[in-house]
């Protein structure tokens, strides 16, 4: 009797010990450091890269303006070389000229290229008003390319005897921005253009291209040649290709009214009323109007797609994302209200409520926004999405990984493009 009872007492003391490890096993899965997922999935490196990787929580100074001589030391150091894929064509007509300053801009999508051209044009026109004078969808607010027309060795030549800038902008912060302003918000061309094709690669069917998820979206840009790929999404080096050009200034996104200011002063424009008092009012107002005006433009084809309801709310959770409406601010339309919802109106409540918001932390409110969407993205899946944009990581000085997209993955169902 007592043998058996021993051998109970063993059996139970197992399957006490059993049990423990396997909660222990999921509490670390669920749990575990950022350290430890690199380890884990760390992607196949050379030599000269490794102590790279262990050492991505070195501080990255990524909203430093660089005068291009730093660029140039990353550039020989990872031993560049562009794509070769991509035309040359891609590179030769994003090239604006500012005759006037003799300054040569190289416009990056998705980097404050609209912006910037409408300000270029403000300049070249002594036009002494902010950009905001030209609406972002103004065909007059544009500069003649002179560059397309010569060979991409002349372009280079020309280019070397201008001051010349371009502006970087975090890569993932780059891909998020085109998946919420190109296939998340209304916009029918890009569903038709791109989300068709997406989703029927991924789900074998094709939809009306406006359901695109962001993990789908992730998996076109890894999976796609890069020639094929949409301009928007190519790699910054591979448009302006700043390891064969020493630019005079790179600006960053991230530092964006600082560096607009400081090049202004450098390049001789600094009497340019661009800072009004009220510019990030202006700003923000600008991109308020650009975004409803292309929600009624696109209304009647998203109609095809959405129910004018769900549109709304798609662009007021945009207008979060980018930190100018706060999150605990809700839609303040019905679903029969938004059937009839006129443009003086959108725009109204847009504006009014972005003045209640000033107050809030937007800057986190952002970062949250884009920590959530990558949270939802496999961490096998995120090194392959870094190893596209590596180049543009290591040459414009951003963290390789960045703890807040690399952190861990929980089993969370959270979408926050899941609209209710």
């Amino acid at each position: 009797m007592d043998a058996v009872g021993r051998y109970r007492r063993v059996i139970a003391f197992g399957f006490i010990t059993y049990t423990v490890f396997v909660i222990y096993l999921n509490f670390q899965t669920k749990e575990t450091s950022v350290e430890w997922l690199l380890k884990k999935h760390r992607p196949s490196l050379n030599h000269s890269q490794h102590n790279e990787v262990l050492n991505f929580t070195t501080v990255t100074k990524e909203n430093e303006i660089s005068q291009g001589n730093g660029v140039t030391e990353r550039c020989s150091k990872i031993n560049y070389s562009y794509d070769q894929k991509i035309p040359d064509n891609m590179f030769r007509n994003s090239l604006l000229p500012l005759k006037k300053y003799n300054v040569t801009f190289c416009r990056v999508p998705k980097g404050a290229s609209t912006f910037w051209t409408r300000l270029l044009v403000c300049l070249e026109r002594d036009i002494w008003k902010p950009p905001f004078v030209f609406k972002p969808n103004d065909g007059n607010a544009k500069l003649k390319n002179d560059f397309s027309k010569f060979s991409v060795r002349k372009a280079y030549e020309l280019v070397k005897n201008t001051k010349n800038l371009m502006f970087s902008r975090n890569p993932f912060s780059r891909v998020f921005s085109f998946y919420v302003d190109k296939l998340f918000s209304p916009n029918p061309f890009y569903w038709n253009d791109l989300g068709i094709g997406i989703t029927k690669r991924s789900r074998g069917i094709a939809t009306c291209g406006h359901d695109v998820t962001f993990n789908e979206f992730v998996d076109y840009i890894i999976n796609t040649p890069s020639r094929m790929r949409d301009y928007h999404i190519i790699p910054t080096n591979d448009i302006c290709r700043p390891c064969k050009i020493h630019y005079s200034f790179i600006g960053k996104m991230e530092n964006f009214e600082n560096d607009v200011s400081r090049i202004l002063k450098e390049i001789g424009a600094e009497l340019y009323p661009y800072f009004a008092e009220n510019f990030k009012k202006e700003y923000t107002s600008d991109a308020i109007y650009d975004i409803v005006q292309a929600y009624f433009a696109y209304r009647r084809d998203s109609d095809k797609c959405i129910d004018r309801h769900t549109g709304i709310k798609r662009v007021w959770l945009k207008l979060q994302i980018r930190g100018i409406i706060s999150r605990t601010i809700p839609v303040p339309f019905t679903s029969k209200e938004s059937l009839s919802l006129s443009f003086p109106k959108l725009l109204k409540s847009i504006i009014n409520a972005r003045d209640i918001s000033e107050k809030e932390d937007m800057k986190s409110q952002k970062t949250m926004f884009i920590t959530q969407a990558y949270s939802t993205i496999p961490l096998d899946t995120m090194f392959k999405l870094q190893s596209v944009y590596k180049k543009d990581l290591q040459i414009f000085n951003y963290d390789l990984f960045p703890k807040h997209l690399f952190g861990p993955r929980r089993n969370s169902t959270i979408d926050i493009f899941c609209l209710k």
